[in-house]
């Protein structure tokens, strides 16, 4: 169906191919052969202004994504080991917020470690939350000393009045 002259018609909910240039009844094997024959010439489609627009993503979704940069910052921290079952992983697996992305969690250092994908799952929906959570907490608090708050790394939309 790349012929410019042929189209598809219907009679009697019958389908059947019609010329155009020979104005005419064919079947597919005799448009092929058609000396007539006008390939179709393809255009590019041009976008319109609503789908240039890119996507836009919200502050506070902007603070709780993990920068390459800290993903790598952690990983080093964490000795390249998931903490939880001290396993080799690579720099993609520095991405387990302590405080969750959900409850504004921010994507910065003092926020993340380094957990294998089965670890990370159980960390966030495994039956043995609470055992993960505690484990994260304590790794947390040696590295940071026992006033470590995951509290404070929640991204707060009015920050600025706040401290104000």
């Amino acid at each position: 169906m790349n012929c410019k002259n042929l189209r598809i018609r219907s009679k009697n909910y019958k389908k059947y191919f019609y010329c155009t240039a020979n104005k005419c009844v064919v079947d597919a094997t005799t448009c092929y052969c058609c000396k007539m024959k006008e390939y179709k010439t393809t255009t590019p489609i041009k976008r319109t202004a609503i789908e240039k627009k890119t996507h836009k993503v919200s502050k506070m979704a902007k603070a709780c994504d993990i920068s390459q940069k800290v993903k790598y910052e952690v990983w080093e921290r964490d000795n390249h080991q998931c903490i939880f079952c001290n396993i080799n992983v690579p720099v993609s697996c520095a991405n387990a917020h302590c405080l969750s992305r959900a409850h504004g969690g921010l994507g910065i250092v003092q926020n993340i470690v380094t957990a294998c994908p089965k670890c990370h799952h159980e960390l966030d929906n495994g039956k043995d939350r609470k055992k993960y959570t505690v484990l994260l907490l304590s790794y947390m608090k040696r590295l940071y000393g026992e006033d470590w708050n995951p509290g404070i790394f929640k991204y707060t939309k009015w920050k600025e009045i706040e401290n104000g």
